[in-house]
């Protein structure tokens, strides 16, 4: 189950937050040069995912964070991991 999953950010991926004048969240592939632009909350879990946390912890972390209806932000990550996983940006590991 994806929930007592640890993933983390794979080496060919950087995080980047920029506080010019509004505050600007990006994710780089530093393999092939490609930048995606992100919003806050996608910032927020990707950083989240630090091989050492697994997936309900992390979302138990958003919920405390974003104060949203709980299943929209669970239905949110879970969606989104899975691109990240299919995407290689997150990868399976860390510590247990």
């Amino acid at each position: 189950m994806i929930y007592d999953q640890i993933y983390k950010l794979s080496e060919s991926y950087s995080l980047f937050k920029g506080d010019f004048k509004d505050t600007k969240y990006f994710l780089f592939n530093i393999e092939d040069g490609t930048i995606y632009k992100l919003n806050g909350v996608s910032y927020d879990m990707l950083s989240l995912f630090d091989g050492k946390k697994n997936t309900d912890e992390i979302l138990g972390c958003l919920l405390s964070i974003y104060n949203g209806n709980e299943e929209q932000i669970k239905s949110d990550l879970l969606n989104l991991v899975s691109s990240w996983l299919e995407k290689k940006i997150l990868i399976s590991g860390g510590e247990l």
